[in-house]
């Protein structure tokens, strides 16, 4: 047991060494957030770089995020990363919509999820995915230069590495016991309806009402009333559809577009 100890005080102490210099990782995925780009989400040819003065996130497509880690008010991992992110986006704070790519899949999927301020003071967010062999180096290293626990539910605490100090999320016990207020997001959710939308094949562009919304698969939080989906991809012909969206509604969209 001591041995054990004392190998991941090396591989920890090992790892704080390395992001004091920089970390780059090259198998990262990009889920939703603040950057708008046709990436998919199953692409794994982005890059992430830590360092102690810039986190810096360059997509396939060339966009790039960079963050001063001192302006990350929170990380989180797994389930708990891809709810926070996901509502952000809900109430519209972020452009990009996160992707239920694999959400529900039986292999375990590693989500980081980065929360931080702007320039300007507005909220940013990156919903990003790691692979089983670097997202616990990812998770120290933003750590180490942020110094922000990470957020993780119960269930998925025993995947973060030992050395990362976490704060486990709590269900909303707050509703049962009546002490609290509702929080806003489930206000806000109750006042938008849910598309999810798919095409065949994936990847394509997804447009409502005419804006860029992400790529398929894609969940849109949209607004009571009628409004118009459309979907495109090079070399395949448009789909569109014409929706009527109600409060709290769910719609599912499958597109199967001609060449």
């Amino acid at each position: 047991m001591r041995i054990t100890k004392r190998l991941l005080a090396i591989l920890l102490g090992t790892s704080l060494l390395a992001y004091a210099q920089g970390n780059t990782f090259d198998k990262v995925r990009y889920n939703g957030g603040t950057v708008s780009t046709k990436v998919s989400p199953k692409d794994w040819d982005n890059k992430l770089t830590i360092t102690p003065d810039l986190i810096s996130l360059t997509l396939k497509d060339g966009q790039k995020a960079e963050i001063p880690p001192k302006s990350v008010t929170a990380l989180s991992y797994g389930q708990e990363a891809h709810r926070r992110v996901g509502t952000m986006i809900a109430l519209a704070v972020l452009v990009a919509p996160v992707a239920l790519f694999g959400l529900f899949h039986k292999t375990r999927l590693h989500f980081i999820g980065i929360q931080y301020k702007t320039a300007d003071g507005k909220s940013g967010g990156l919903l990003l995915q790691g692979d089983k062999d670097n997202y616990r180096a990812i998770l120290v290293a933003l750590q180490g230069v942020t110094g922000v626990p990470v957020s993780v539910a119960e269930k998925e605490r025993e995947f973060v590495p030992v050395g990362v100090t976490t704060s486990v999320a709590k269900e909303p016990a707050a509703r049962q016991t009546g002490e609290e207020k509702p929080p806003a997001p489930p206000a806000q959710e109750t006042a938008t309806g849910t598309v999810n939308v798919t095409s065949n094949p994936d990847g394509a562009d997804v447009y409502a009402d005419g804006q860029f919304v992400g790529n398929s698969p894609a969940l849109l939080k949209l607004k009571p009333g009628k409004h118009t989906v459309t979907v495109k991809l090079s070399g395949h012909k448009d789909w569109s559809r014409e929706i009527t969206v109600e409060s709290g509604s769910e719609v599912r969209l499958a597109a199967t577009l001609e060449q």
